[in-house]
């Protein structure tokens, strides 16, 4: 197929364009994040608005402990690669139009950008690491490679900052990773950016995270309201979905994903962005572009995509993706690294149908 073979890079930037108009009002609303929900401890299942007052002084009050910001998850059960490949397969032999859209959107309004703005190296010293799910070490391998960037152009500003909390009735988030969107409501991740196990959790997608906020404004968030992944996974299949309260693709876009070719082997076309701790502890995205997958493993379910491109705690989760058709296609979502006795070094992203066949799930369930 003519399709099956990344776009060459005068491709890729003659489908670069500035802004083409204002970004949507709804992008940063308010609503998106000022949601109210009760504790699934809480006795009693009233009305959680009821329990916000204001004082005298005009601010925000929160007179019911039971009562929490933002959308609690209960406990979400884990998911097989083989159930879902079977469920896939079934909507598949229903309709045959359901469950094969992989294709990526690109919004009407939007600046596209083969390459982001460069933004300001601000480095301050390291601070004591906040997530501790990091299954395995990541490396910065035989110098630096990654990039600062500010994510105002689309694709960059698909990829977001997500912060868990494992416990949702505590004031402080739990760990953060990488996240990104892949369809209206459905954002990827790394598996153990999931709080399995938890009964009572909570997460906040912040889209283009920059210093504090969204680039399109304090509001542009949204509340997570369901995950689906593999929890007893290896590292080829360390992925999840979550689903969003609020759809920020319908506005922002969205990337295409397709399984990964050994074809494409030793080609310097992928990017992984993301949001790695010891680079301005996480506050904006860096990335290293242009490096080649160096081979793929079949691991557990999935495939591992094994690469030397830079990596460091914070980009789990992180897509690792390419131009095809004008368009970017995620093949994988970055899981952690490897250092096997007597091979170099190496970052590896979870891959292969293990990973399309969740992404066919999410868009057929959470449209």
């Amino acid at each position: 197929m003519p399709n099956d073979q990344p776009d060459s890079l005068d491709h890729i930037v003659a489908r670069s364009r500035p802004q083409q108009g204002e970004a949507p009002a709804e992008l940063n609303d308010p609503r998106n994040y000022l949601v109210f929900d009760r504790l699934g401890s809480a006795a009693q299942h009233g009305d959680p608005a009821a329990a916000v007052t204001t004082g005298e002084d005009g601010r925000m009050v929160v007179s019911d402990p039971d009562t929490t910001l933002g959308i609690v998850v209960g406990a979400v059960e884990p998911v097989t690669p083989e159930a879902i490949e079977s469920e896939v397969a079934g909507i598949r032999t229903a309709d045959d139009s359901a469950g094969s859209d992989n294709s990526a959107y690109i919004p009407d309004w939007t600046a596209v950008s083969a390459m982001p703005t460069l933004a300001p190296r601000a480095e301050p010293p390291r601070l004591v690491r906040r997530n501790g799910m990091r299954v395995r070490p990541e490396w910065v391998i035989d110098g630096d490679n990654r990039l600062p960037y500010y994510p105002n152009t689309y694709p960059f500003s698909l990829v977001g900052r997500i912060f868990v909390w494992q416990n949702a009735g505590t004031p402080n988030w739990t760990w953060w990773g990488t996240a990104s969107l892949l369809g209206s409501r459905t954002i990827m991740t790394a598996s153990h950016v999931v709080p399995w196990g938890s009964s009572n959790w909570k997460a906040l997608f912040v889209p283009a995270y920059y210093d504090g906020a969204s680039v399109h404004g304090t509001w542009a968030a949204s509340w997570v309201t369901d995950a689906r992944g593999y929890s007893n996974h290896s590292q080829g299949d360390d992925m999840a979905v979550m689903r969003l309260a609020v759809p920020l693709g319908n506005n922002l876009g969205w990337f295409g994903f397709r399984t990964y070719s050994s074809s494409w082997q030793d080609q310097p076309i992928w990017t992984l962005p993301g949001y790695p701790w010891d680079k301005d502890s996480g506050n904006r995205p860096w990335m290293h572009p242009n490096y080649p997958i160096i081979d793929d493993d079949n691991d557990g379910a999935g495939v591992e995509l094994e690469y030397r491109a830079d990596t460091e705690g914070g980009q789990s989760g992180a897509p690792v993706y390419a131009w095809f058709s004008g368009s970017p296609y995620v093949v994988g979502t970055h899981s952690g690294g490897e250092d096997n006795f007597g091979e170099p070094r190496q970052n590896v992203a979870a891959g292969g149908a293990a990973l399309t066949n969740l992404l066919h799930w999410a868009r057929g369930n959470w449209p």
